[in-house]
């Protein structure tokens, strides 16, 4: 049997007294808890400068009532978490000191003497993020639907030169398949504008595509028209028309209707937009996009591209004798055959505006962009929507190491979007990953 009271001693402390009694045998044991003085509920962000070891602070399960060490604490099952970043929810000022409430990621972790801790910025809490992944690029997070993304670069744009990867402009980026989003809102709005409809056949623009009558716009938006290709190394640099004139040749069809991820899909629809509009697909990304945005750092890559000033982001290797080993670039040629599918550079805070700008009536209102997002189950307009409430894409180029990721809420309140340009990342953490583990970055910080 055991009882429980409590007794109020001397001092203010609160004593629980354990009293155990088994038939002969009876002993007691008291813990001393401490009373709270004051507590707040403003929450910031944090790191956990030292836990564990000597002069170390203990993390404790039960509040900040337990300070004595014989206390069971969370430091009892090995978890150190010194170094790691995390978010404060509350704190309490007791007798013996000042405690916080301490939440990583989703995981609340316990309560820790406020000496245990530094504050930090939410830029430091991505800037570290990114040390611990050995990761050389640009990313731009939004967190709590703020309008302005906060955005941190790492390691350099190029070795040889020593250029830092930068977001102001000076350094460009490829932004492969993200662009697809791009291509996917311009065909969106012209749906909009009853210049095309979803149920629009291929035929009427492509009708040398077998089954072309078959195959309607919305299956090039979704990627269920059936159409598979090869990738693109052409010798010299395309035209648009050229570059579609390539995929029409070298594209397969089939009646297979469920999802296949096909870069053609794109470059027809690309096609397609300067049929509709009797102007080019990088004019109508000008007009349409960029200047309505006020965009000066993002550029198509085609057959007459002026020559640029800023930096191209080189593809590096990392190795352990050289960090930033077999430095390439992707070529013009390369380029210029992925019109609407991957032509494009930018970077990461002019992306930002451009996503943002697919909501706020700037390139889509709202209910468009709701109806570019429903032509797929898997894939819809340039994104994957396969995950409730939350919607992402990937870009790369085989053979090097450029990534772009796309990964948010369906409404950019929380959002991440990251440029690399180096592989492999620390513990074999893949760049896909680790886009989503700066999303959560977004979201917990």
């Amino acid at each position: 049997m055991i009882h429980n009271h409590w007794v109020k001693p001397l001092g203010g402390l609160l004593t629980l007294g354990v009293v155990l009694l088994a038939g002969r045998m009876s002993c007691a044991a008291s813990i001393t808890y401490n009373s709270i003085l004051s507590m707040r509920n403003h929450r910031y962000d944090a790191q956990i400068v030292h836990q564990i070891g000597k002069g170390g602070y203990a993390l404790y399960t039960a509040g900040p009532y337990h300070t004595n060490r014989r206390t069971l604490t969370r430091d009892a099952n090995g978890s150190d978490h010194t170094n790691q970043y995390v978010r404060v929810m509350q704190t309490k000022v007791t007798r013996t000191g000042t405690y916080v409430k301490l939440r990583y990621f989703n995981q609340q972790l316990g309560w820790m003497n406020s000496h245990g801790i530094k504050r930090v910025s939410f830029a430091s809490v991505i800037a570290g993020t990114m040390a611990q992944a050995n990761f050389s690029g640009t990313a731009a997070l939004i967190s709590a639907g703020k309008t302005q993304p906060t955005v941190v670069s790492a390691g350099l744009a190029d070795a040889s030169t020593k250029t830092a990867n930068s977001n102001n402009g000076t350094v460009l980026y490829p932004l492969a398949s993200l662009q697809k989003a791009i291509t996917g809102a311009l065909i969106q709005q012209l749906i909009s504008q009853r210049k095309l409809s979803p149920s629009t056949p291929l035929s009427r623009y492509y009708p040398q595509v077998a089954g072309s009558q078959r195959i309607t716009i919305s299956e090039l938006l979704s990627m269920t028209s059936g159409i598979t290709n090869p990738e693109q190394f052409p010798r010299q640099s395309p035209s648009e028309t050229q570059a579609v004139s390539l995929a029409l040749k070298t594209l397969k069809t089939s009646t297979n209707k469920t999802f296949q991820y096909s870069d053609d899909n794109y470059v027809l629809l690309a096609g397609i937009i300067a049929k509709v509009t009797g102007n080019s697909y990088a004019a109508n990304v000008q007009t349409r996009v960029l200047t309505k945005l006020g965009l000066t750092h993002t550029f198509l890559v085609t057959r007459s591209q002026p020559s640029l000033t800023a930096t191209l982001a080189q593809s590096a290797t990392w190795t352990p004798a050289d960090p930033y080993a077999t430095p390439q670039s992707v070529t013009l040629p390369r380029f210029a055959a992925l019109v609407g599918a991957g032509n494009m550079l930018t970077t990461p805070g002019e992306f930002t505006a451009v996503i943002q700008g697919m909501q706020n009536g700037q390139i889509l209102t709202k209910k468009q962009y709701r109806q570019l997002l429903r032509y797929g189950t898997v894939y819809s307009g340039g994104f994957y929507v396969n995950r409730d409430g939350i919607k992402y894409n990937n870009g790369s180029f085989s053979g090097l190491t450029y990534h772009t990721g796309y990964y948010a809420t369906t409404g950019n309140y929380h959002a991440a979007i990251v440029f690399s340009n180096r592989a492999p990342l620390r513990n074999g953490l893949s760049q896909k990953d680790f886009v989503a583990q700066l999303y959560r970055v977004a979201v917990y910080y």
